[in-house]
């Protein structure tokens, strides 16, 4: 239990503390830093205040028992590698404040089937849901203008795409070995197909 006189929680804080299970950050915090929950492999919920505006790379990275994430409102950047191998996390709400999403950011999260990305995101990371194996559809708003190499590598259950209508660019093998896709519609803003954007989609 944080007290509400915690204003940033720096980097490594609490990593590797393999028996926490729940942690309520409080909305005085403003950062949430580097590896700062890195590994707590039995932390199930976390519930991140208000007043956050960074969720700093790594910061989450490998707690592989995370089943329950609510992200604040005032969030406007998720960093690299921050949710990286949380394979319990099953769904995720993005909120409208983010506006940037890094790589590797939920890089082999496999029991991922919901993602709402907000509004105002801007860019998806190099392998940002890369691995993700349980994603069957993905939604990506209007002001983001490119996709990145590798995000939606191997995302085997993705069968529905939707994208916005900025997109200029589809990055390098960008969704490469997402098998069960069926179709897509490529918006009349896209100007650059990488190399291997599409390969392996065999249905």
């Amino acid at each position: 239990i944080l007290p509400d006189s915690v204003t940033v929680i720096e980097e490594n804080a609490f990593s590797y503390c393999n028996n926490l299970t729940e942690i309520v950050i409080p909305d005085n915090v403003t950062s949430i830093g580097l590896e700062a929950f890195d590994s707590c492999c039995n932390l199930k919920s976390v519930t991140i205040g208000d007043g956050v505006t960074r969720i700093e790379s790594s910061a989450f990275n490998q707690c592989e028992s995370l089943s329950s994430i609510t992200i604040g409102n005032s969030v406007t950047s998720i960093g690299y590698y921050a949710f990286f191998g949380c394979s319990a996390l099953t769904s995720i709400i993005i909120p409208n404040s983010v506006t940037t999403i890094g790589g590797n950011a939920f890089y082999g999260c496999y029991s991922l089937k919901s993602i709402t990305i907000g509004n105002n995101v801007e860019s998806l990371g190099y392998q940002t849901f890369s691995g993700c194996s349980s994603l069957e559809s993905i939604v990506i708003p209007d002001r983001v203008s490119s996709i990145d190499d590798y995000s939606f590598y191997e995302c085997s259950s993705l069968k529905s795409i939707t994208i916005g209508n900025n997109v200029k660019t589809i990055g390098k093998s960008a969704f490469s070995g997402c098998n069960s896709i069926e179709s897509i519609v490529i918006p009349d803003s896209v100007t650059s197909i990488k190399k291997g954007a599409f390969s392996g989609c065999s249905s």
